[in-house]
This record gives C-alpha cells, sequence and structure tokens, in this order.
C-alpha cells in the first residue's frame, strides 16, 4: 500500500494482507514495479453520463453476453478486448452500435494460412527499417502490397473470406507500423454474421436511454460496454514517481536517470504488435543485471541523450497513439535494442554452421529462445530445440522477404537505405 524512500536511499515497504486485514512493513534496498497497466479502468466523462439509467460496464467488468441479451447495446473503444467482446454481444443483442475515435488500429487476424498470425513476427519481416519502409501521406508502401498479394497465394478460403468481409467493413485501415496493432478481427465478424454496425466518431452527450454522436446521430441503447483502456496507478509510490511517463521519464522505459538502479519499471512496455512476454524477459534480464552491479547503467544526461532519441522515434513512428500510449514501442527495435544492451543479441556467423537453424532465427518467430542462444543466461542446446520445434512462414513468403532483404542490404551499403535490424553484427 505504500513505498517510501529514506534518506539512505533504502526502501520502506508496507503490504496488507487484505484477508487479514493485518499491514506489515519491510526494508528493501531496491525496489522493482510490476504492477502492470490494465489495473485501473478508464471510462471517459461524457456530458449527460449520470442521466444514463441503463447497464454500464468496463470491459474488465466482462464476464459474458448473458446480461446483454435481447438488449440494444453501444460499445465503445476497440483493442483485442473490445473485439472479442463485440463479437460475443453481437450474437444475442437485439443491436449493437460499435464505436471508436480514431478507428480499431492495424487489424491484425489472429491466424493466417492455418497458422498463429505471431509466426510472421520474423526477423526478416520485423526487421526490415522502417526509415524505408514507412512514408508520410502515401499509405501502404508499395512493397507491402506486393508481400500482400504474394501471402494471398497461400490463403485458405477462410483467409480470403475475412479479406472481403474486412474490404466491406468502412474502418480507418492503418499499417502496422503506424498504429498500435488489434490483433483481433472480431468486431468484422459481429458485422458480417450478426448485423452489428461500425462508425468512428464521438460521443457528444448522453441521456436516459440514448446517447448523441459528434456525427449528429443519435442511437437508442439500453447498456453500454466501454472497452476504453485503463490508466496507470502507482498511488503507492512517493509523489515524483504518481505520473512517471516512460517514454518521457525513464530510460528504456525500465530506469529514472535521477534514482538510478534504486527503482526499476518492468513489464510496461507495450509492443504495437507481437507478443509481451519476450519483451518482459528481456527487461528483466538486463534489470536484474543492473541492480546486481553486473550491467552499469549510463550517466544520467547520457540517459536523458539516449531517451530523447527513442522518443523522437517512436513519436514518429507512431503519430496517432504516442501521447495517448506511453508505453507504446516497436517489437523488433524494442528486442534488438535491449538484447545488444543485455549482451546476448544473434551472432550468425556462429549459426552459418548450422543453416537450418540460421534460417528459423532470420524466418521463424521472435521467441524468447532467440535471445537465450547467446550472453548471460544462455541455453544454446535448449534454444536450438525450442527454435527447431517453433513454426515459420510458408517457403514463397521466405523467397520474398530475403530477396527484400538483399536488395535492401545492398542499397545501405551505397547509403541509400539503414540496414536490415537484428540481421547483422554491429
Amino acid at each position: 500500500i505504500e513505498a517510501k524512500q529514506e534518506d539512505d536511499g533504502k526502501w520502506m515497504v508496507t503490504v496488507r494482507d487484505n484477508s487479514a486485514m493485518d499491514e506489515h512493513t519491510s526494508v528493501f534496498d531496491k525496489i522493482i514495479v510490476c504492477s502492470g497497466s490494465n489495473h485501473v479502468p478508464h471510462v471517459p466523462q461524457v456530458e449527460g453520463d449520470h442521466l444514463f439509467d441503463g447497464d454500464s460496464c468496463h470491459s474488465s467488468q466482462y464476464r459474458s453476453a448473458k446480461p446483454f441479451q435481447g438488449k440494444k447495446v453501444l460499445l465503445v473503444g476497440m483493442g483485442e478486448s473490445g473485439s472479442d467482446i463485440a463479437y460475443s454481444i453481437s450474437k444475442v443483442a437485439k443491436s449493437l452500435q460499435i464505436m471508436t475515435r480514431k478507428g480499431p488500429g492495424a487489424v491484425i487476424a489472429r491466424r493466417k494460412h492455418g497458422k498463429v498470425i505471431d509466426v510472421d513476427t520474423t526477423r526478416a519481416y520485423h526487421g526490415l527499417p522502417k526509415t524505408f519502409m514507412k512514408f508520410e501521406g502515401l499509405g501502404i508502401p508499395l512493397w507491402h502490397k506486393l508481400k500482400i498479394w504474394i501471402e494471398s497465394l497461400n490463403n485458405t478460403e477462410e483467409d480470403d473470406a475475412l479479406d472481403v468481409a474486412m474490404a466491406n467493413v468502412k474502418f480507418t485501415k492503418y499499417h502496422w507500423m503506424s498504429r498500435y496493432g488489434t490483433k483481433s478481427e472480431n468486431f468484422i465478424r459481429a458485422v458480417k454474421e450478426h448485423g452489428a454496425t461500425y462508425k468512428e466518431t464521438n460521443i457528444l452527450e448522453m441521456g436516459a436511454k440514448s446517447v448523441k454522436m459528434a456525427d449528429g446521430s443519435t442511437y437508442e441503447c439500453d447498456a453500454i460496454v466501454w472497452c476504453s483502456g485503463f490508466s496507470m496507478n502507482f498511488s503507492f509510490l512517493p509523489s515524483e514517481f504518481r505520473k512517471v511517463q516512460y517514454r518521457n521519464d525513464l530510460w528504456k522505459k525500465t530506469f529514472h536517470p535521477r534514482f538510478g538502479t534504486s527503482i526499476a519499471f518492468v513489464g510496461f512496455a507495450r509492443p504495437n504488435v507481437g507478443s509481451i512476454p519476450p519483451i518482459a524477459e528481456l527487461q528483466a534480464r538486463f534489470t536484474a543485471l543492473a541492480l546486481a552491479e553486473r550491467l552499469s547503467l549510463p550517466l544520467s544526461y547520457e540517459m536523458e541523450s539516449v531517451m530523447k532519441i527513442d522518443r523522437e522515434y517512436e513519436e514518429w513512428l507512431f503519430p496517432w497513439d504516442y501521447e495517448r500510449v506511453q508505453s507504446l514501442c516497436s517489437y523488433m527495435e524494442t528486442l534488438m535494442d535491449w538484447s545488444r544492451l543485455l549482451g546476448c543479441d544473434i551472432d550468425l556467423a556462429r549459426l552459418v554452421r548450422n543453416p537450418s537453424i540460421a534460417g528459423r532465427v532470420i524466418f521463424g518467430p521472435l521467441i524468447p529462445a532467440q535471445f537465450r542462444l547467446f550472453g548471460p543466461g544462455s541455453d544454446f542446446d535448449g534454444s536450438m530445440e525450442a527454435l527447431t520445434l517453433a513454426d515459420s512462414i510458408p517457403f514463397v513468403q521466405k523467397q520474398f522477404l530475403f530477396s527484400l532483404m538483399l536488395a535492401i542490404g545492398t542499397l545501405s551499403n551505397f547509403g541509400l537505405a539503414d540496414p536490415p535490424i537484428g540481421l547483422f553484427l554491429s
């Protein structure tokens, strides 16, 4: 319930056993905050919200669609939870209106070609430099449209049907390089299969049984489900940490330049695509080394210089979301940056002797085993076995990405492009 730093730098941490209502205080040299970002539900304040007399709940309170049987439901927001909840409610509700302000982000199906989509989070794909791939105002790059066409050659009937459905639902379509990813297509299924409607606007005001939108429309509803995310809560920390912003205040989203290793924040970095566990594991590993004094942190002014560079890059990369989602980061760059910091980056020269494993490192998903091959805490044999068991992208995609890697690598030798990330020793 409280963590207080004393004049000698030690931390007095008070905890409460809620079952017995007992409090206990212990002293620690350092603390690591791992309380998670999905803790305090965020519900926007809307004019007239006190007048609404229907049911209202946050996505964190949702358990099943049964309470919404036969009702007119408004679902506000998106994300994976919002998309899945929309599909569930659409099956039983009288009507369902899905509403977002700026669109659902980059919508990514959970499965493609009969495989989970995480198989596509490869070094070969995500390692292509964003400065080469992302062009402001020009939409999806031509090379990516070619990639989509090549991938469509392996489409299943389910893939083709989903592509048609996504084309027919009018929502702002973003590329995953520019926005957070919504790794669920279920809100599309809610529209296609159960007649839900979707629009992008804001709520102006609420009445007893209605909601007025900024586009001039009014939706009569019996219930509202808020899929509007969460707010951070560090009320147990000293005042200087209660409004900490990961991108602005923390080096590598972990350490504060003024406080060094006395306090660390772990597990809050949210990749726009990909999985949180590999990033959180790397962060925990280099944090442990720093606290054990086996990894030296830069001086405070050096930290701040790096933070400025990282911040400017992420603000360029995520122009729609960087202010709202402070923990947002690019999956590949973060993994490569932190693996180099930890000293477990891939040495492809050592993998050349085993082309099969080298191929899986380049064309297989970015699972934690890739970062256990070398460096502190490595388990080369165990990691090799895990990589062998992991799935990989179809051969035709490998051919295309390999050709693209060679082309960009050649251009980088002439200073015409940044080199691919995470593929060559720096």
